[in-house]
């Protein structure tokens, strides 16, 4: 039997949101699920290599675009990061009514802005284990701010704000790793011109249990990765990683 992936289609703030579905090839009737959240100006398919491993491995996967992202709707120029925190967390109601899924056992994966928005997911839903590939860090006062506005590790100011040692109280997403209480998976990228180094100190700091996390640095990777032999690593280290159910 093959993995089954189907498309699916859900609303949020009047706009419709797309994205697909990846069921393992067993018929159990509860899985672990997954729900992967793409970085700023990314899209649901950059994941598709992860998802189709992760379902052989026995999780239902799901994969949305964002408002203003992929093939979903909305203005990519004037969605906030509140909003997009919003299109998130209508993810994963979506995905709890999935047939299949365990309802007790959601774990979230997120990329860059994606990384970010699933430490903030932790502070409203229950999400079983975290993986934090490149995850980016903003300053509370964006959060209601055009995203675009906001967005851009290339800018020096930005790289200079992401430079600066925080402690766990100072940010939204620093706050809610702290408070996070089960296995986090962060995963950083050697050569990251977007994201600096200090910015994993600090997530990795604000962590208070040391041993729910693992750490792991890509040597020579960057920011931004295509296929390949590093998406072929983060496809076998998130294997590696959710094979062992713990």
């Amino acid at each position: 039997m093959r993995i089954q992936i189907r498309p699916y289609t859900f609303e949020n703030d009047g706009l419709r949101l797309d994205g697909t579905i990846f069921k393992p090839p067993d018929e159990k009737d509860k899985h672990p699920a997954i729900l992967f959240v793409h970085g700023w100006t990314s899209e649901r398919k950059r994941s598709f290599q992860y998802a189709k491993s992760l379902a052989d491995l026995g999780y239902i996967c799901l994969l949305f675009d964002m408002r203003g992202h992929g093939t979903s709707e909305g203005d990519i120029n004037k969605a906030t990061t509140k909003e997009s925190l919003d299109d998130v967390l209508a993810a994963y109601d979506y995905l709890l009514q999935v047939e299949g899924v365990d309802k007790e056992n959601i774990s979230a994966v997120g990329s860059s802005f994606g990384g970010y928005l699933v430490t903030l997911l932790t502070t409203k839903r229950n999400v079983k284990r975290l993986v934090l590939r490149v995850p980016a860090e903003y300053p509370n006062s964006d959060f209601k701010k055009s995203k675009m506005q906001t967005s851009g590790g290339e800018d020096p100011a930005v790289y200079a704000w992401r430079n600066q040692h925080r402690k766990s109280r100072e940010t939204f997403a620093l706050e809610a790793v702290s408070n996070f209480k089960s296995k986090i998976l962060i995963i950083e990228s050697e050569k990251d011109d977007v994201i600096p180094h200090q910015v994993i100190e600090n997530y990795i700091n604000a962590i208070k249990d040391k041993s729910k996390l693992t750490h792991i640095v890509m040597k020579n990777a960057h920011h931004s990765i295509k296929e390949g032999p590093f998406r072929d690593e983060v496809e076998r280290i998130l294997v590696k990683w959710f094979g062992n159910r713990f």
